[in-house]
């Protein structure tokens, strides 16, 4: 199960990166918990519940920042938990101020799709490239 569980996390990097919201959401459960925590600034720093919810993170980070490039390096996976080191490079659309990453993506797959969904990385750098 794990190599499943690991690619359910590959399909979600592909269809962020190829900007397809509703293929991303179909990965998620009903109920999903997304938690994108962090300092104030960023205006998606918050739990987000449920899939409807997580349409609307995809709406907050689409309308503050561009992907420029996110490099998912390695993939670890224990029963239905599944981590991802890697590196990424945003840019603020406000201010158009660059920022950059390394980063660890945890998550919970439950039937096939994501129910729980946390990511670390330095989010103070994003918030100030946000804040300007």
């Amino acid at each position: 199960m794990s190599d499943a569980n690991i690619q359910v996390m590959k399909n979600m990097f592909e269809r962020f990166r190829a900007g397809d919201g509703p293929g991303f959401l179909e990965l998620m459960t009903d109920d999903v918990y997304w938690d994108h925590r962090g300092p104030d600034g960023a205006p998606f720093n918050r739990l987000y519940e449920g899939r409807e919810a997580v349409a609307g993170f995809l709406e907050d980070i689409g309308g503050a920042e561009e992907a420029l490039l996110i490099d998912d390096r390695e993939y670890f996976a224990s029963g239905d938990r599944v981590v991802c080191v890697g590196f990424m490079r945003f840019r603020a659309i406000a201010t158009n101020k660059e920022w950059e990453s390394d980063f660890a993506m945890a998550m919970t797959v439950r039937d096939g799709k994501v129910s729980r969904w946390r990511i670390f990385f330095d989010m103070r750098l994003e918030a100030d490239a946000i804040t300007g």
